[in-house]
């Protein structure tokens, strides 16, 4: 599912709020080998919940991680995320596409937050209908600022962006890469970033519940600046070699303890938020990634404050890893290249 689609090999390009990251794929005999992977630091502020602030910027970072990694693909598939993105799950009565059409548009004024001339429209019927029954339909809404910043930057960068997806569906295309064979489970894909935080609860290859929060790394990083007067980078340097325990016990603990309670509280209640309306389906296991995700201590709060079966999500369980990848750096920047890798799937999709 994308805003804008196209049907050739591209390279998934995620523009997060602290790196950007690209990887590029080729399909093998036994699936899709890796080929290129990496990711650029991008400066404090170029990106912010998702909003490109520095498309400037944004496309030198762009430009090095391509160059640097030797990604020969032109052609990329990129997303958006936070609050200027709407996903919704209507339910309708069987109708003819024409009337369909018509009837998503009427739809789409009743629950989009904002001026429809405003926004990239898009849908998706989830499976068929069976005779005289309901249309299960996913419809996504982006502002059409946040869409065009991207593709700005992309352009400044010398590439070509033809598909714009969202990033829980991105996340939720790495799942089912890797771990398809548990197409049956009712899973929650959590991916935990600088600014922001996708949920997504997905089975059989459906996504039943999406949902960004404003919440992730940089609240932590924002409190160790302030409380300690230090700079952005000494900050995440030391919330990456103190983990979540010692960040608590030390200067400002408690506040960093609040911002780390916040976000599993928002967590748990997203989760019981789709519980609630899923007419007795419930979650079975949870996965994890994410740059924040990494942090020394925060799969186990999770772990505890869930209560559910989680692990971290591999975005290269099932996928090999091409002869010219360094497996050490891969491994390491793992966690941050799920939302990447389901990008760089959409180039076999469509």
């Amino acid at each position: 599912m994308g805003l804008f689609s196209g049907g050739e090999t591209l390279a998934g390009l995620d523009l997060g709020s602290s790196a950007v990251k690209a990887v590029e794929l080729r399909r093998v005999r036994a699936g899709f080998e890796l080929v290129r992977a990496g990711l650029e630091p991008l400066e404090p502020g170029a990106v912010a919940e998702g909003a490109i602030g520095d498309p400037d910027s944004v496309a030198e970072a762009v430009r090095r991680v391509f160059s640097r990694c030797r990604i020969r693909a032109r052609r990329v598939a990129t997303s958006v995320s936070g609050h200027s993105v709407i996903v919704k799950k209507l339910t309708l009565p069987a109708m003819s596409p024409e009337e369909l059409e018509e009837s998503i548009q009427w739809e789409a004024r009743q629950v989009i937050p904002f001026d429809l001339s405003d926004v990239h429209l898009d849908h998706q019927v989830l499976g068929d209908a069976s005779a005289g029954g309901d249309t299960q339909v996913l419809l996504v809404a982006a502002r059409k600022e946040r869409v065009a910043s991207r593709l700005e930057a992309i352009a400044g960068a010398g590439l070509s962006p033809l598909i714009v997806d969202v990033d829980g569906f991105a996340l939720q295309n790495a799942y089912e890469a890797n771990y398809g064979d548990g197409s049956a489970v009712t899973a929650a894909l959590l991916h935990i970033g600088a600014a922001v935080t996708n949920v997504v609860v997905t089975r059989g290859g459906v996504p039943l519940f999406t949902r960004d929060l404003s919440a992730g790394g940089n609240q932590l990083t924002g409190l160790l600046q302030k409380e300690l007067r230090i700079g952005f980078e000494e900050a995440e340097r030391i919330k990456r070699e103190s983990g979540v325990e010692a960040l608590e016990a030390g200067p400002a603990g408690a506040l960093l303890h609040s911002v780390v309670e916040t976000l599993l509280l928002e967590i748990r209640k997203s989760l019981d938020l789709f519980e609630a309306g899923a007419e007795g389906e419930s979650i079975q296991r949870v996965y994890v990634s994410g740059g924040c995700s990494g942090l020394a201590g925060l799969v186990e709060r999770l772990q505890s404050g869930l209560d559910l079966p989680l692990e971290p999500l591999d975005p290269f369980k099932s996928i090999a890893v091409g002869r010219g990848v360094n497996e050490e750096s891969l491994y390491r920047q793992a966690p941050s290249l799920a939302v990447a890798v389901g990008l760089a799937l959409r180039g076999f999709h469509d």
